[in-house]
């Protein structure tokens, strides 16, 4: 099952003594709702609600209180409420309605017996709104690209995932292992991109999805920018992050432009709460806490590393060698091993760090 692990985690919060509204997040095109779907088959009944749908977003207006807005939700959609039965309301797309935000809280202190899930790819909107958010009732979830093992598991290669999780690993596996992380490592984890070559095998047929997952990108950036100069900014910022991925960047002049320090840094700021980008700030010390110097120079980690691949047309590069650290200058491996770490952690406050060695006092 490709979403094995975030599913486990989604079952955890479920069976939470306290349980609160949980909030899915992550970048759009990562599997949110496909996931939600997934786990939908645990319970009773099941109730989908998407706010980029006119019909939805109409539940929520001229609602009063929390009860005619339960009241309406299962009465537009033909569902009868019951307490005997294990309902769950998924409400996707939730920043095209803030109001719908607003909501949670009282979905929590009203109707505990109603199991919510809220998704949406662009709630640093929300953010930066009006909307007031439910600050304490509700939790958190982050959905990344797959990991190399939900990535065996998709492309059923059930005993290679056994094998992988043996320490030491057997020296008979070892071979074919390796040819499967190199496929990983050049198509990457975006879930279109793996289901489609799990059912096909056919790299260059998987072209188009990647054309289509950069375009919907690029396109976004609209809906993050407040003017047409951050537009320009954010835009120049997507179309430079690959080929800077991997690496230490300056803000000032970032991806060999004329713009300032604090516009770039602000563009890969707004891409970073997208769940698009990382920018990872060094620490310089082996010592608790952790404590990253924001005075030094960062790293940059994209989403994916199979997108980055295609963009900057390393794949033949990946596909002619045997040593992964090979290909540009060990950067795509790195990159890649961050991408891996961080996809194990679903926590919202998760990230990465990397160490610096500092000689100064």
């Amino acid at each position: 099952m490709f979403y094995r692990q975030i599913l486990k985690e989604m079952e955890n919060w479920a069976a939470g003594s306290k349980r609160k509204p949980l909030i899915l997040r992550g970048a759009r095109q990562v599997g949110k709702t496909t996931a939600v779907n997934q786990f939908s088959t645990r319970f009773d009944e099941y109730i989908y609600i998407n706010l980029e749908l006119k019909d939805d977003k109409e539940i929520f207006s001229g609602v009063r209180n929390i009860q005619e807005l339960v009241e309406a939700v299962f009465f537009l959609k033909n569902k009868s409420y019951s307490k005997e039965k294990k309902t769950l309301i998924f409400i996707d797309e939730i920043q095209f309605v803030p109001e719908a935000i607003n909501f949670l809280r009282y979905f929590y202190e009203s109707f505990p017996d109603l199991y919510v899930i809220a998704a949406g790819s662009m709630l640093e909107s929300v953010f930066k709104s009006d909307a007031s958010f439910p600050v304490g009732r509700v939790e958190y979830l982050v959905l990344r690209p797959a990991t190399f093992p939900e990535f065996l598991d998709a492309v059923n290669e059930k005993e290679a995932l056994k094998q992988l999780s043996n320490i030491p690993l057997n020296e008979f596996a070892f071979g074919k292992l390796i040819s499967l992380f190199h496929t990983y490592a050049l198509i990457g984890g975006m879930p279109e991109i793996v289901y489609d070559y799990a059912e096909n095998k056919n790299l260059t047929g998987l072209k188009t999805i990647y054309e289509s997952l950069l375009a919907s990108y690029i396109d976004d950036v609209e809906k993050y920018a407040g003017n047409v100069a951050q537009m320009h900014h954010l835009r120049h910022v997507i179309n430079s992050s690959f080929s800077e991925a991997g690496k230490r960047i300056k803000y000032s002049g970032f991806g060999n432009s004329m713009y300032k320090y604090r516009e770039m840094r602000e563009a890969l700021r707004t891409l970073e709460k997208a769940l698009l980008l990382s920018v990872v700030h060094p620490v310089t010390k082996a010592v608790l806490p952790i404590m990253p110097d924001i005075k030094k120079s960062p790293r940059l980690h994209l989403l994916d590393t199979g997108l980055m691949n295609y963009f900057v047309g390393i794949q033949s590069e990946i596909l002619k060698t045997e040593n992964l650290n090979n290909v540009c200058e060990g950067t795509l491996i790195e990159h890649l091993v961050g991408q891996e770490l961080l996809a194990g952690q679903y926590n919202a406050l998760s990230g990465l760090n990397f160490w610096v060695i500092w000689y100064g006092g």
